[in-house]
C-alpha cells in the first residue's frame, strides 16, 4: 500500500464524569474513553473504521510492533478509510481512579503472554523468537495495563455505554475488535444495530463468555438466564493461560439475537488452534442465535503461518486486506 496524506488527526474523549471527592475538590471519575481519530486526503469509503484493541492494553497496538514498520492503521488510511483508535474504559489512556472504580489485578507476567506470539514465529510471520527476551514481545508488553477479570460485569457495562456514545458521536461505522476487545463489539452492536455496518472479530473473545446479556428473544435479564451448557472438552488442544475461557451453548431451543442478526458479522481466524476452537464456537453460538456470519479462515485466503498477533506480524497488510475485503462486500 502506498503512503497516506492525513487531512485531520486529534481527539476526543467520551463519558467525561466527574465526582465530589471525600474531603473536598471534584475529580473525574476515572470511566471515560480516549478517542483518537485519522482522516485521509483522499477518503474512499463512506463508513469509517473503528479498531478495538485486545488484551490490557491500548490502541497503540494498530500502529504496528513498535519499531518503524506499519501497522493497521497505516494500511487502513493507505485504503482511503477514516480510522477512530479507541482505548477500552480502564486501560491505556483513560487513567482509572482506584478509589471509585476498585483495584487493579496483578500485572501480566510476560509468561502468560508469549503463547500467543509463538504461532507466528514458528509461521515465519513474527519478526522475533517469540519469547520473554523477544523485544517485540518486551514492546507488546510495555503497554499493557492489569486486566481486571473481577470487574467484568462493571467493566463490560461500561463500555456498552461509551461504545454506544461514540457512535453516536460518529456515526455509522465499521467495528473491528481483537482479542479482549471482543466483548465491546458484541456490546456495541447489540446496543446500536443501526449504526454498526458491520463487525469484525479478530479472534475476538465470544459472546457467550459476556458477563452482562445481549438482547435476547425471548429476554433474559441476567446472563444466567441463559441456564448455558458446557461444550465438549477438546483434550488435543494445549489451551495453557486461555483454559480459563469458558466454552458454552445455548440449551435448546437457543434464543435469537435480533439486534446483533441485523448486522454482517465476520470471525477471523489465525493458524492457532486454540483460537480456532474458540472462534467456531462463536460462530456456531451466533448462527443458532439467528446471526449471519462469515466464517473468515486466512487459510482459506491462501495464507498461512500467522497466529494470534495477526496485526502486529509482518504480513499484516495481507491480512487486513482479507478483512477490508470482506467489509467492502458486505457494509
Amino acid at each position: 500500500m502506498g503512503r497516506a496524506l492525513i487531512a485531520e488527526h486529534s481527539y476526543f474523549w467520551v463519558g467525561v464524569q466527574s465526582t465530589e471527592r471525600l474531603g473536598g475538590g471534584t475529580v473525574t471519575t476515572g470511566e471515560q474513553m480516549f478517542v483518537e481519530y485519522f482522516a485521509p486526503a483522499e477518503p474512499r469509503h463512506e463508513h469509517p473504521l473503528v479498531f478495538v484493541h485486545g488484551g490490557g492494553g491500548q490502541s497503540i497496538a494498530f500502529l504496528g510492533p513498535g519499531d518503524g514498520r506499519p501497522g493497521w492503521l497505516h494500511h487502513a488510511l493507505g485504503r482511503g478509510y477514516t480510522v477512530y483508535l479507541l482505548d477500552r474504559p480502564g486501560y491505556g489512556r483513560n487513567p482509572p481512579n482506584s478509589r471509585l472504580v476498585g483495584p487493579e489485578g496483578d500485572a501480566t507476567p510476560f509468561e502468560s503472554m508469549v503463547p500467543l506470539f509463538k504461532v507466528g514465529a514458528a509461521g515465519g510471520r513474527w519478526a522475533g523468537t517469540g519469547e520473554v527476551d523477544d523485544p517485540g514481545v518486551a514492546a507488546f508488553m510495555a503497554q499493557q495495563r492489569p486486566m481486571r477479570f473481577d470487574t467484568a460485569e462493571y467493566a463490560q457495562e461500561l463500555s456498552r455505554r461509551r461504545g454506544a456514545e461514540l457512535l453516536d458521536r460518529i456515526g455509522p461505522a465499521v467495528v473491528v475488535a481483537h482479542s479482549a476487545g471482543g466483548p465491546f463489539g458484541w456490546l456495541v452492536a447489540d446496543a446500536r444495530p443501526q449504526l454498526v455496518k458491520a463487525l469484525v472479530s479478530v479472534e475476538g473473545i465470544g459472546p457467550a463468555t459476556l458477563a452482562v446479556p445481549l438482547t435476547y428473544d425471548p429476554p433474559v435479564s441476567s446472563v444466567a438466564e441463559l441456564a448455558l451448557e458446557p461444550l465438549p472438552d477438546e483434550p488435543d488442544v494445549d489451551w495453557g493461560t486461555l483454559a480459563g475461557i469458558p466454552r458454552t451453548k445455548q440449551s435448546p431451543p437457543p434464543r435469537q439475537l435480533p439486534a446483533l442478526a441485523r448486522v454482517p458479522i465476520a470471525v477471523v481466524t489465525s493458524d492457532d488452534p486454540r483460537f480456532s476452537v474458540l472462534n467456531r464456537d462463536a460462530v456456531s453460538y451466533l448462527r443458532l442465535a439467528g446471526c449471519t456470519v462469515e466464517d473468515l479462515r486466512l487459510a482459506d485466503h491462501g495464507i498461512d503461518g500467522n497466529g494470534h498477533m495477526m496485526l502486529l506480524e509482518e504480513n499484516n497488510a495481507e491480512v487486513l486486506d482479507v478483512v477490508l475485503d470482506w467489509v467492502e462486500r458486505a457494509a
